[in-house]
Formats: C-alpha cells, sequence, structure tokens
C-alpha cells in the first residue's frame, strides 16, 4: 500500500509541476492570489477560533475563582513546607546542642538512688505460686485412666 500511495505522490506532483509550466503568465498569478485568499481567510478562522476559546476559558476562570483556590492551596503548601522545616530544625538543634552525657548521668544518678532505696526496703515476698502443683489437663486424666486398668 505505501509504495501505491508513493507512485501517486510522484506522479501527482509530475502533474502538477507540467500543468504549472505549461500554464499562462497571467493565470499563474491569479492561482497564486486564490490560493493566498484561501490561506488567509483559513488563518483568520483559526485565529478567532483560539480567541473565542481564550475568552471562554477566562470567563470560565473568573466565574468559579480557581485563581482564587490556587492561590489557597499554594499557601496551604507553603504553610506545611514551614512547619515541617521547623520540626527539622527543633530536631537538628536538639542533637547538636543538647548535652547528652550530661542528660545520660542524671539518668544514671537517678538508677542509682532508686537501687539504694530498693536495698533499703526490706519486705518480705511471698511466692505461692512455685508450691502449687499444677492441676490435671484431661490429657493427664486419660493417661491415669490408662495407667489404671
Amino acid at each position: 500500500m505505501s509504495k501505491k500511495l508513493l507512485t501517486g505522490m510522484l506522479l501527482g506532483g509530475a502533474a502538477t509541476y507540467a500543468a504549472w509550466k505549461k500554464m499562462a503568465p497571467a493565470k499563474k498569478e491569479a492561482l497564486k492570489e486564490s490560493i493566498n485568499e484561501k490561506f488567509n481567510e483559513v488563518a483568520d478562522y483559526v485565529t478567532d477560533y483560539t480567541l473565542d476559546a481564550l475568552d471562554i476559558v477566562d470567563d470560565l476562570m473568573s466565574d468559579s475563582n480557581l485563581n482564587d483556590k490556587v492561590s489557597g492551596a499554594a499557601d496551604a503548601v507553603n504553610n506545611v513546607t514551614g512547619k515541617v522545616k521547623n520540626s527539622a530544625n527543633k530536631v537538628v538543634n536538639h542533637i547538636t546542642n543538647d548535652d547528652f552525657d550530661k542528660q545520660t548521668a542524671e539518668i544514671r544518678e537517678e538508677l542509682a538512688k532508686n537501687k539504694e532505696a530498693d536495698e533499703d526496703n526490706n519486705d518480705i515476698i511471698i511466692d505461692a505460686t512455685n508450691d502449687r502443683k499444677p492441676s490435671p489437663t484431661e490429657d493427664d486424666e486419660v493417661s491415669q485412666d490408662d495407667d489404671k486398668e
């Protein structure tokens, strides 16, 4: 199919070129003017259509207040970005500026104090869970019945 199309285009182009060469100069000028007029008409139509489409879009934009919504969304994104940056700065400041050795020493001191307080408290704890025999389960009962037989 592509060979037939190519052949048709070549033959059509050759025929057009031959007809153009045999045409009188006055007819050539008239044909050029006619083609220019048609081209200008099409260009005017496309321009008018484009301007009408732009007017419709502008009307829709002003009616729906889309610009306000877009700017509001941009403000919301900026606020969230600012909060994230502030949180990140707090974390970085905490990591870089806090004295972890001092905090660790304070925690160790508190733990040592609690351990001393626990050692001073000599409460007696009775744990009766180790003295109890476990209650028999169904498997134990079945095995006891087997032993009796």
